[in-house]
């Protein structure tokens, strides 16, 4: 059991994941990928992200040794059999098999660069 008074106290203490899974993500950015994939499987994609708090300095707030460690651990996960079964499995928006098994195949062998 954490001892969450010394876990406060002591900064050095290892940061959680933020990430902890894949489909740790907004669900339309699954079938994002997915749309990508099917019908421009060539396409370099990229992510960015958006400050909209112009007043928030990010780069004063976070610190960059632990956001490599963040973006290291993403780069470490994959899809879990548990995870694949429910996506495979589920019925979203009232559509079974939302997911197409060429895509899930894909998605189970991602390993992020």
């Amino acid at each position: 059991m954490v001892d969450i008074a010394t876990r406060v106290w002591n900064h050095k203490w290892k940061i959680d994941p933020i990430v902890r899974s894949l489909i740790d993500t907004d669900f339309y950015k699954l079938l994002m990928c997915q749309s990508i994939y099917r019908n421009n499987p060539d396409t370099n994609v990229t992510f960015s992200l958006i400050n909209r708090s112009k007043n928030l300095r990010l780069a004063e707030l976070i610190d960059e040794g632990e956001l490599r460690e963040q973006l290291d651990h993403i780069r470490s996960l994959s899809l879990t059999r548990g995870e694949s079964t429910w996506l495979r499995g589920n019925t979203f928006y009232g559509k079974r098999q939302m997911f197409r098994s060429d895509f899930m195949e894909w998605f189970e062998n991602l390993r992020l660069p």
